[in-house]
């Protein structure tokens, strides 16, 4: 495997939503911070934005106005200089295909995640922590 990108982070839904709650753990929000910084970049796959998407439609996020708070995250995803949004390359759904992740959102954040060769992964799923790839939170 190439080494690992030190300022390359991939983040799952949970973070990503605990995130703009301001509810993160300290380690997974010094992450974060990092990338607001400009120390760090994040990477937010499309499975995680879609997801954000329907949780937030479903009325499962702490916002009051759960629509704007949508619109919002879309909106910084096209001019955040930290967050940036990444569909599946080839290779990521090769990893796919072979990974051992149970669960299909989580399988393809994982395999964003080996394929871009990021750091960590920002979550603190159980399926993504067994899978051995380095994770924070």
């Amino acid at each position: 495997m190439a080494p690992l990108a030190a300022n390359l982070y991939v983040s799952d839904t949970v973070a990503l939503a605990r995130y703009l709650e301001d509810d993160l753990p300290k380690k997974a929000n010094e992450v974060f911070e990092m990338a607001e910084a400009g120390k760090a970049t994040i990477l937010v796959p499309d499975i995680v934005i879609a997801e954000f998407i329907y949780i937030g439609l479903k009325g499962r996020l702490k916002f009051s106005d759960p629509r704007a708070i949508i619109g919002e995250l879309l909106s910084d995803l096209q001019s955040s200089p930290y967050l940036l949004p990444v569909g599946v390359s080839s290779e990521a759904w090769n990893i796919y295909i072979d990974s051992m992740v149970p669960e299909l959102h989580d399988r393809l954040i994982y395999s964003v995640a080996l394929a871009s060769k990021v750091a960590a992964i920002i979550t603190n799923d159980p399926g993504i922590i067994a899978s051995g790839y380095p994770t924070i939170w």
